[in-house]
């Protein structure tokens, strides 16, 4: 597979699948079939290098179904507007659910390839945020699987923090007596030794979807600061919890830098 490329940084084929699977799956797309096999057209086309293949004509005969031999493109407009339509979902998409996605897939207007890309990495001061403490996030269902995903989310996500943000994360084990997993932990007065945040979250799956749902806990103030949801298809490989780990990273260092 190809790889996608925004000026010398090139992004894996798998990465995008993986997003365009997320984008997919979203309660944005999840009852829009016309949308989904569009979106699904285009996106593959540009993954494995074929977006040229994607005109007007080609689409309305491989995605629309039209007939080959009676289809116009100038006299029937469907590919027009669906794919009109797909624009304003993917930017009602990137504007609620996929806020946090660390790659984009956009439509530019008067074309059909898709431009992919990685967001625009915010850049903030550490200050901004002072000490942020990690609190394990806890799995709210039975799911062996779901069990240890949530293990291997924690270890990722600490690891994605300290890329993202530095010296300022501090480990659960600095601030946590007792045994976390099993909740006899004692919370230690962390506001005296510099936390300002404290971050904790939860996962839970259902039959179609697992949700994290991550708050930023003022730890003076003991108020939350900030919460947020991210929705993601029951998946337990390891690529994914690096994905949802980097989501969770760059939602958090927008919230800072809108402080």
């Amino acid at each position: 597979m190809t790889a996608m490329k925004k000026g010398a940084a090139a992004i894996p084929a798998a990465e995008v699948q993986a997003a365009l699977e997320l984008i997919l799956a979203s309660s944005v797309f999840v009852n829009a079939p016309r949308m989904r096999r569009l979106l699904r057209f285009l996106g593959e086309k540009a993954i494995f290098g074929a977006a040229q293949d994607a005109s007007e004509y080609f689409i309305g005969i491989e995605v629309f179904d039209r007939d080959p031999s009676a289809y116009s493109a100038g006299k029937d407009p469907v590919v027009r507007v669906q794919v009109g339509r797909l624009r304003e979902k993917l930017k009602t998409y990137y504007a609620t659910l996929g806020a946090g996605s660390d790659i984009e897939i956009l439509i530019p207007t008067g074309s059909y390839r898709p431009v992919i890309q990685r967001k625009s990495v915010v850049e903030i001061d550490s200050t901004q945020c002072g000490m942020l403490a990690l609190h394990p996030f806890k799995c709210i269902s039975h799911h062996q699987d779901a069990v240890h995903f949530t293990q291997g989310l924690n270890e990722e996500l600490m690891h994605q923090l300290f890329k993202a943000f530095g010296k300022i994360i501090v480990t659960h084990s600095f601030f946590i007596s007792g045994d976390a997993d099993h909740e006899s932990w004692i919370l230690k007065d962390i506001s005296n030794a510099g936390v300002k945040h404290l971050l904790e979250g939860s996962i839970q799956i259902d039959e179609e979807r697992l949700r994290a749902s991550i708050r930023l806990v003022d730890v003076s103030a003991g108020c939350i600061d900030w919460t947020e949801q991210f929705d993601r298809r029951v998946f337990f490989a390891i690529s994914h919890q690096e994905e949802l780990a980097s989501s969770i990273c760059r939602a958090l260092k927008r919230f800072f830098c809108h402080q």
